[in-house]
């Protein structure tokens, strides 16, 4: 009786713990990585880069346990001007052709006042350095008008172009100041699955519609079996693209069905093996229903498909940390 007891206590103070790092994705649409350079002393010239990604594991309690894991795509910089940008993505500076993607994978998070400093590995062109950035907490987690749950962050920081072999020719190298300003404004979300419809090819009905409308109504194999009906007879009626089914299970997930929601995602990554975001869902899906063993292979077989992949990074962060 009293092992059962000291399991039971186990379980009530661990349970706590393990649910309280959540994982964020960056919405790009509404962050900024910008930088700014002097160029000849006189002027400044401001630019970001349009295309990235990133996952933060995220702790209300204690931010210190949060990590941060980014990619940027190098050939999505921006100056405002195309014969600069042109030459920027050339070898010259950032070599796009080579170096496709900057990343940036935090080590740690320290308080400091009312600043936290997140310490991490950024890798330019063939370069890894260490960084610290100062972080300002701008929003802790709350909903949006979209009902997402919602973080945000700023942070500065002061590069050496040189230090990462971004250098250019000579004379561009000389007028164009060493130091680089940047400027990071971060919003991230667990979005809201249900106000997300099932995009569907002009023509075709949306067969994730169908499936999860089943088994709210008649059960997980009765919508299992509509799926295989549908997709037999009537294969240029509906949409059976990966989306859908990746949907239903997110909503599925969102609202704690999570063993219906590990059967979908599972046949969606069976239908559609090689693609990492359906492996990431189906990640999630074994680590909702406490199979760790299965979410690690499932997010390292993501990652080999997708290098870039932060969410599986992270979520690997969290299951094999060190």
């Amino acid at each position: 009786m009293i092992r059962y007891l000291i399991i039971a206590l186990l379980v009530s103070v661990l349970a706590p713990l393990s649910m309280a790092s959540e994982k964020f994705a960056v919405d790009s649409g509404h962050s900024k990585i910008g930088f700014r350079v002097t160029l000849a002393k006189v002027a400044d010239v401001d630019g970001r880069f349009s295309d990235f990604d990133g996952t933060i594991t995220y702790n209300e309690a204690d931010l210190t346990k949060s990590s941060v894991t980014a990619t940027i795509k190098t050939a999505s910089i921006n100056t405002g001007d195309a014969d600069r940008d042109k030459d920027l993505k050339g070898a010259g500076f950032f070599d796009a052709d080579n170096y496709p993607t900057i990343r940036f994978q935090s080590k740690s998070m320290e308080k400091r006042g009312n600043t936290f400093i997140m310490t991490g590995v950024l890798t330019i062109r063939d370069v890894t350095r260490d960084v610290d950035i100062p972080v300002a907490w701008q929003l802790h987690k709350g909903p949006d008008l979209w009902k997402n749950a919602r973080i945000g962050f700023e942070g500065r920081l002061t590069l050496q172009r040189k230090d990462y072999g971004v250098a250019g020719p000579v004379f561009w190298n000389n007028a164009i100041s060493n130091e680089v300003e940047i400027e990071l404004r971060i919003s991230a979300e667990i979005p809201n699955f249900d106000l997300w419809g099932f995009p569907s090819p002009e023509g075709k009905k949306p067969v994730g519609a169908v499936v999860y409308d089943t088994i709210e109504k008649d059960g997980l194999q009765a919508a299992i079996q509509q799926y295989k009906t549908l997709k037999q007879g009537q294969p240029d009626t509906y949409a059976f693209t990966p989306g859908q089914l990746n949907l239903v299970g997110r909503r599925l997930l969102q609202h704690g069905k999570n063993k219906e929601a590990l059967e979908i995602l599972k046949m969606n990554a069976e239908l559609f093996p090689n693609m990492a975001e359906i492996g990431d869902s189906l990640g999630d899906a074994y680590l909702a229903v406490g199979d760790h063993e299965n979410a690690i292979q499932t997010f390292k077989k993501s990652l080999a498909i997708d290098p870039a992949d932060t969410s599986a990074a992270e979520s690997l962060r969290t299951l094999s940390p060190g």
